[in-house]
């Protein structure tokens, strides 16, 4: 998942680098994606017809009666938390228990109550999000045996994490990682030396006690410093899970699980 260049939005005035401890980056295992078959895509392609247009009779079909949701939070040192939802009597069950899952807040009324419809129209728009967003389909170990996402879901040691935001003092939120190798400068200019270069399936840390001015960010060095990368120029990302899952069951496939990140 791309990070919001804006969350991270620091100061203008950049001030040298303090020297860092050395750390080992945080091992993280490859996706494993998956090519849709053409009976997956011909049905997903219904569903999310029914579900764009509210056929509640094809929404209650496509989702099964009861559901595994997979919750994560933006630090990564916690565990991701697996319940299973269910057995649900009505589509809209269905759909109001998954809007209280996607992972954001509900809109509330003036006296706090009824918020159930906002749940239903929450569900119905992860889904849709889920399904047209532009990433590989693939597995996700907590998801039932045999499903497939609308997300590849990259694993990681959150033990691993939490000791070394400890040794850092940082907060795990700040590990990311990035997609090909990235060469970090020693300076935040276009022109400056290269530093390091980092490397795909290890979870680096952000430094954000080191000063940047505009686009730029600092990163920790595993040897120990800080570089600098610019958002214009680099894509950093995080192992979050926001997706909804399939399994092909004798009845046909059905949706089975939705995974979320809690704001």
């Amino acid at each position: 998942m791309r990070l919001a260049a804006l969350s991270f939005a620091l100061a203008a005035i950049c001030l040298p680098a303090v020297a860092g401890e050395p750390y080992q980056p945080i091992k993280l295992k490859p996706a494993e994606t998956v090519t849709p078959s053409q009976d997956l895509i011909d049905w997903a392609t219904a569903f999310l017809d029914a579900v764009e247009k509210g056929n509640g009779d094809a929404i209650g079909a496509g989702i099964a009666d009861k559901i595994v949701t997979v919750d994560g939070g933006l630090e990564l040192a916690i565990s991701r938390h697996k319940e299973t939802l269910g057995p649900f009597k009505t589509t809209e069950e269905k759909l109001t228990q998954l809007g209280y899952n996607t992972g954001g807040d509900l809109p509330v009324t003036a006296d706090g109550s009824d918020v159930g419809r906002f749940a239903i129209g929450a569900a119905r728009e992860f889904i849709v999000e889920s399904m047209t967003a532009r990433q590989a389909w693939g597995t996700d170990p907590m998801m039932p045996k045999g499903t497939v996402c609308t997300y590849a879901y990259r694993s990681f040691d959150a033990k691993a994490v939490k000791k070394l935001a400890d040794k850092l003092k940082i907060q795990s939120s700040s590990l990311f990682y990035v997609d090909a190798a990235t060469e970090v400068l020693a300076t935040p200019d276009a022109k400056g030396t290269v530093a390091a270069t980092l490397q795909p399936d290890l979870l680096y840390a952000l430094d954000y006690d080191t000063d940047a001015p505009g686009r730029w960010i600092a990163v920790h060095l595993p040897e120990g410093g800080a570089g600098f990368v610019n958002f214009d120029k680099v894509e950093l990302q995080k192992p979050y899970a926001s997706g909804v899952c399939f399994l092909k069951t004798k009845g046909g496939w059905q949706m089975v699980g939705q995974a979320s990140t809690s704001l």
